[in-house]
């Protein structure tokens, strides 16, 4: 679990992030961010229903995102707020290749000190 203070978690600052941010797409999500000004990096994730209408599936494939970006949040650069967006095909993959698509995304952009 990602502590507190580098969740986010209100409408607004998702909104920001939709409104001022750029976009990165992968094969099993999509990832926007934008500099926030402060030294904290601030993460939140999408999961809707068009990935499927059973919350376990949904809560599932949160658990598998927020796991590879709590291992990753150390080296990450400070100062971004940053929204993960799963896309339908993830829930045909496996946690490994989840986790390689997301790796690939934040090393294509240079998210990652």
């Amino acid at each position: 679990m990602l502590p507190k203070e580098n969740r986010l978690k209100k409408e607004k600052e998702f909104e920001a992030v939709f409104k001022g941010g750029r976009t990165l797409k992968g094969k099993s999500a999509f990832i926007r961010y934008l500099i926030n000004g402060t030294d904290k990096t601030r993460i939140g994730f999408v999961v809707s229903k068009k990935i499927s209408k059973l919350a376990v599936v949904r809560n599932k494939t949160k658990r598998r995102m927020r796991e590879i970006v709590r291992l990753k949040k150390d080296k990450l650069k400070e100062g971004l707020s940053i929204v993960i967006v799963s896309l339908p095909s993830i829930t045909k993959l496996t946690y490994k290749e989840i986790k390689e698509d997301l790796e690939n995304l934040l090393n294509k952009e240079e998210l990652i000190k």
